[in-house]
């Protein structure tokens, strides 16, 4: 009876680790290729998923018109399901550093950040790429240790590759299934430490824009992963934080490169012009420059049906040149009002102040102008903008987008009327200045007709 008993246990054991391999042997794998890239100020990750073809095959749910492809907003369908999840788990992703003999524990694990991510749907296959930086820069006898663990046992991952860009120097690498061990021997030859102090000081001499550009892909990311969580949970708090990363968003945008703070900068040099009109003036460029993107994305989503990377760099150009041709007729229209204005005062002889804007002689912009400059500086869509709206349009989060719009708005406004009022600051201070004001006006007129050559061409 005893031996019976043990039989049995023997069995239900073995019929137990059966069911967890064959458990196992359902589950979808998931392909990974690490890329890790230090640079002078911490370590870059570009992490790539391949989902096999099991995997695929099982999302027929979001195949709505059962035509085995799936159409653009299905494919937002199942990027949102996935990333809900993903955020949840922290990317299912576990990364330390330590030096080599030092065991990992919880707290040497690093705390990920600023992910940026994309999807792709390509040939039958799908791809998950994401970004990140951390902290650390790779020395000798340390190790980064990636570890890839789906605790719901939805995915089984498998590390394909792990590549080590910019470090030359030894280096090992140990992959088994789900874990990959990088373990650097030494630290990078001479040579090679000289080649990168000068891309350290090639990168510290480069422009402020590269950092503006980091920072709004950073908010980007932050935009997105609240708009998801808004959409979970409904919290005010991420209602808030939003608004706010959305109004930085707008600030930064503005103040990046861009023809919109030239061109108002030089209009109110040139033209004597009230403050309620710069504040006027900026604040309809936000809203256009915003809803010129808003509207674009509708159009392309739901009116022509098409995916939007394919065609938005072929529009970006053609806004780019409708706007260059505008700003050359408003300089064209500006000179031959110059002009007109000239000849009437050498035929005439005014008594009163042409800078005063009562002024009718003709001397005066007029609306048409102020519509020009309006039109020609806000009418080109932003990308980052774009993907905004792109992303609360898949998810079907209108308001979201739309809220998230009007703050975009507000903070570029801010900043080209802070351009537009220091412009007639500089303008009001040489009023006494005849010659100054010459300048102001002529070289005013010429710079925009120069910027509206430069953006048609």
């Amino acid at each position: 009876m005893v031996h019976f008993k043990v039989l049995l246990v023997l069995i239900a054991f073995q019929l137990s680790l059966l069911g967890c391999n064959l458990c196992k042997i359902d589950i979808p794998n998931v392909h990974i290729t690490s890329i890790i890239t230090p640079n002078h100020q911490n370590t870059k990750f570009h992490i790539t998923w391949e989902f096999d073809k099991k995997f695929i095959s099982s999302l027929t749910q979001y195949d709505q018109n059962k035509n085995q492809i799936f159409e653009t907003n299905e494919q937002a369908e199942i990027k949102k399901s996935l990333l809900e999840y993903f955020l949840k788990l922290n990317y299912l992703t576990q990364i330390a550093y330590t030096p080599k003999d030092v065991k990992i524990t919880k707290n040497s694990l690093q705390n990920i950040h600023n992910i940026t991510y994309n999807f792709e749907f390509i040939d039958n296959k799908m791809l998950f790429h994401y970004y990140f930086g951390l902290p650390f820069i790779p020395i000798e006898n340390h190790r980064i240790v990636l570890n890839f663990t789906d605790i719901g046992n939805n995915f089984n991952f498998i590390i394909r590759d792990v590549v080590v860009g910019n470090y030359e120097a030894k280096k090992t690498f140990k992959i088994t299934n789900n874990k990959a061990e990088v373990l650097f021997y030494e630290l990078p030859m001479k040579s090679n430490q000289n080649q990168i102090e000068n891309m350290i000081k090639s990168e510290n001499t480069s422009t402020l824009f590269d950092g503006l550009k980091q920072k709004l892909d950073s908010y980007r990311a932050n935009m997105e992963h609240l708009i998801l969580d808004i959409r979970a949970t409904g919290s005010i708090l991420s209602y808030s934080w939003l608004l706010f990363f959305s109004f930085l968003y707008g600030v930064l945008h503005a103040i990046g490169p861009g023809h919109g703070k030239s061109l108002v900068g030089a209009y109110f040099l040139g033209e004597n012009h009230s403050v309620k009109k710069a504040f006027t003036i900026s604040a309809l460029i936000g809203v256009v420059h915003t809803f010129s993107a808003f509207i674009l994305t509708i159009s392309i989503y739901f009116i022509l049906n098409m995916l939007f990377s394919n065609i938005f760099g072929n529009i970006e150009k053609i806004a780019t040149k409708i706007s260059g041709i505008v700003i050359i007729l408003v300089a064209l229209y500006l000179i031959y009002k110059k002009y007109k204005t000239s000849k009437l005062h050498k035929t005439h002889f005014h008594n009163h102040n042409h800078l005063d804007h009562s002024c009718c002689c003709g001397s005066c912009t007029t609306k048409s102008t102020d519509l020009g400059v309006i039109l020609s500086a806000g009418i080109i869509p932003c990308a980052g903008t774009v993907s905004i709206f792109l992303f609360t349009i898949g998810l079907g989060a209108y308001f979201i987008g739309f809220l998230s719009a009007i703050f975009m708005s507000l903070g570029m406004s801010i900043v080209i009327f802070v351009t537009a009022y220091l412009s007639k600051n500089l303008r009001d201070s040489s009023s006494n200045n005849t010659i100054r004001i010459k300048f102001f006006e002529y070289g005013s007129l010429i710079f925009i007709l120069i910027l509206g050559v430069v953006l048609l061409s």
